[in-house]
């Protein structure tokens, strides 16, 4: 088994951009998706594997690790809605969103296929594997905090989805106004420059932000969220991420022994940008093991 993706430290990002995806408009979960698809190798035939974004992202978070994807079939990424150039709700919950994954998985996908997500995409992930595990064959969530209690943080996103999406008068502006909460320090330019340009859409005379700012209302995940897995379900902990030791007790603890905790030393919140080479090998790891393991 080869881990590893085909890249090493001095690999340049922009190859991955040579391999576009296809793009696909869908009905799922009661609003149109908006799916990139890249086919599998001619000499893979591994899972079909669907990739999930966090909050306020979009698909193309995606871009640069899903043609580096080793062992993988087809390999999927949604624009939840609400984010990048999918519909917009009234009211958005983890509900929802993981009925879009499930039908995008049945639309696209072959039989159970992976699913990966990142921060809120991955507690998408790990909602659509708990209430459908016979759909899936395993789950991967990167960094994804349970309920979180810090002062003032209810009230910060209440202040977040009442004001108007971020505007800029040129894309220019925008492409360089762009930030992530919380802030990318380091990350390839080739990576950041890609997202950017991705992130924004023409409103009127201006270039707003594609998401709906609705989503901060989406409730937070219950205390009991995470239940015994009926399903591989591997958990990562960024060191320097969201997801702290008590929830990562608690993970540890409420997974059981299909579940597995992976602690990555040194890395951030927004490790599939700014440690991408690490990403990437838990990834494939992840794919390559389970692809064997549930064939």
């Amino acid at each position: 088994m080869t881990a590893g993706p085909d890249l090493d430290a001095e690999h340049s990002w922009d190859s991955a951009y040579a391999t576009p995806a296809r793009t696909e408009r869908v009905r799922a979960g009661g609003a149109e998706i908006v799916v990139s698809c890249w086919e599998g190798r001619d000499d893979q035939s591994g899972p079909d594997v669907v990739l999930v974004h966090g909050g306020a992202a979009q698909r193309q978070w995606w871009d640069h690790l899903a043609p580096f994807l080793r062992g993988a079939g087809r390999v999927v990424a949604l624009d939840l809605s609400g984010h990048g150039d999918s519909e917009h709700r009234e009211q958005y919950t983890l509900d929802a969103w993981s009925s879009e994954v499930v039908e995008v998985a049945e639309i696209f996908c072959g039989p159970t296929p992976l699913l990966i997500g990142h921060s809120m995409g991955g507690l998408v992930a790990v909602n659509a594997a708990q209430r459908e595990p016979d759909r899936f064959a395993a789950v991967l969530a990167l960094d994804s905090p349970l309920r979180r209690s810090a002062p003032g943080y209810s009230e910060r996103r209440q202040k977040i989805a009442s004001r108007p999406v971020r505007s800029f008068a040129s894309h220019t502006e925008a492409f360089n106004g762009y930030k992530t909460f919380p802030p990318v320090t380091d990350a390839p330019a080739e990576v950041m420059t890609h997202i950017s340009r991705a992130a924004f859409r023409r409103a009127g005379d201006r270039w707003a932000l594609k998401f709906d700012p609705r989503i901060y209302l989406r409730p937070q995940v219950p205390d009991d969220f995470v239940l015994t897995a009926q399903i591989p379900t591997w958990w990562v902990q960024a060191e320097n991420g969201f997801v702290d030791e008590s929830m990562a007790q608690r993970i540890r603890e409420s997974l059981g022994p299909a579940g597995s905790l992976i602690q990555v030393p040194g890395a951030s919140h927004h490790l599939i940008l700014e440690q991408p080479l690490s990403a990437a090998w838990i990834i494939s790891l992840f794919v390559q093991h389970l692809g064997r393991t549930t064939a």
